[in-house]
């Protein structure tokens, strides 16, 4: 038992330590000690949202859209970027410190002997805050793959697939088929499930009809269009409904906010009645570290992008704008695939600036580097022990009208914004 714990930081640094792995797909200790809780439902109505990219972006538009119909939501995300209460939210607003330790005491006091990992705390945190706040809607974005993840323990009334791409294969198996396969856990017999590409792989479809679930796809069973300052979707009940544009940059993310609505026509037909939500909602949805530009001059972009589709997807969006002179600062998990992720980029990087994460889990950065300068011949590469030495190097090398790209990991956007906030550098030139 952990309730001599004091701050919400020592009950972190003391989850950490509590189990023996950082991820454990053995689901039935979540399952035991959430029943002890004793909570019968976690909101009146669920939404649980599965995919490799775009995750965190289809949470913060159906939070943004559940908020302005008045409805009281509450959104489970990871990782947080620069504070742990990032995670949950009610209202969008983060909670407390306060009532966080709350639920970990709770928790802690009705786990037993039972351990549980750092993801299976938030998970059961967000479960027991949300509860206790009585919210209309739970929003929970999947931490790992889907079927085995502990976001997975309950019902959910609705499930989204945003997309399906390489990443995590030590967990979720090398090919697309096996890591589709596991994102398909989230969906429910006799529920819908939404798939927010257009053309989903064969074994999703599959496991749809084996298990009588109503698989709707984007631009077939619904429809977005962009045009220039506006953009267009219709559904199964609703037509051509015009929207304003995303304030997240990409043509991709326009497939997440259409999965949004299609699940919001099943659950909550009335909003498209009274349509007038709309406008705030979408203008009003913030988004950290996906393609954000934090800087003019010189151009600072932050993009948490670590896997091979999100990479391309940001190649996507710097294309979508004048060439600049790029340097792009990365850092990466010793899991990840560094040549899928600079691969994309290596045309319009100019150079490159390898830095070191401050976790066990990075990657060193002098193995980045001569990862980097494997995949592209000639490629100007520096690297740097730490993320800040990265950061500082960049900035003081940077001219007036170059473009920095800060990208790699959660964990170097997070570092980026400390670095910021500590140093007088960066906003106040």
């Amino acid at each position: 038992m952990a309730t001599q714990l004091k701050t919400l930081n020592d009950w972190l640094e003391w989850q950490q330590k509590l189990h023996p792995a950082n991820i454990d797909f053995k689901i039935e200790r979540i399952k035991s000690v959430f029943n002890r809780l004793g909570i019968n439902r976690i909101a009146d109505k669920i939404i649980i949202i599965a995919g490799t990219n775009g995750k965190g972006s289809t949470v913060s538009i159906l939070e943004s859209l559940l908020f302005q119909a008045k409805l009281k939501v509450g959104a489970f995300t990871s990782p947080h970027i620069q504070r742990y209460n990032e995670r949950i939210k009610i209202n969008k607003e983060e909670v407390s410190d306060d009532e966080i330790i709350e639920a970990f005491k709770f928790i802690d006091d009705k786990r037993g002997d039972i351990s549980l990992t750092y993801f299976e705390f938030a998970t059961l945190a967000a479960f027991y805050i949300f509860n206790k706040n009585n919210v209309d809607y739970a929003v929970l974005e999947v931490g790992l793959g889907g079927r085995l993840d502990a976001t997975n323990i309950i019902d959910s009334d609705i499930s989204i697939i945003t997309s399906i791409g390489i990443d995590h294969t030590e967990f979720l198996g090398n090919t697309i088929d096996s890591i589709a396969l596991e994102k398909a856990g989230v969906m429910r017999p006799l529920k819908f499930s939404i798939f927010a590409d257009d053309s989903p792989p064969s074994v999703i479809m599959k496991y749809a009809k084996n298990n009588s679930t109503t698989l709707l796809v984007h631009q077939n069973d619904f429809e977005s269009k962009i045009y220039n300052d506006y953009w267009e979707w219709s559904g199964k009940k609703f037509k051509k409904i015009k929207l304003p544009l995303l304030p997240l940059v990409g043509d991709f993310q326009y497939n997440h906010a259409s999965a949004a609505l299609m699940a919001l026509e099943i659950l909550e037909p009335d909003i498209f009645i009274e349509n007038n939500i709309f406008k705030d909602a979408i203008n009003n949805i913030k988004l950290l570290g996906r393609y954000q530009i934090v800087k003019a001059n010189p151009e600072i972009i932050l993009d948490v992008a670590h896997n091979e589709d999100a990479a391309n997807k940001l190649k996507s969006n710097l294309e979508k704008y004048p060439k600049k002179k790029t340097r792009a600062v990365i850092g990466v998990l010793k899991d990840k695939d560094v040549y899928s992720l600079v691969k994309p980029l290596i045309s319009s990087v100019d150079k490159w600036y390898c830095g070191t994460i401050d976790s066990e889990r990075g990657m060193n950065a002098k193995e980045i580097a001569t990862r980097l300068e494997g995949s592209a011949k000639n490629c100007d590469v520096e690297e740097f022990d730490k993320m800040s030495s990265a950061f500082s190097r960049v900035l003081s090398e940077s001219s007036y009208e170059d473009r920095i790209l800060i990208y790699g990991s959660f964990y170097t956007v997070s570092e980026f914004f400390e670095y910021s906030q500590s140093s007088q550098k960066v906003f106040n030139e």
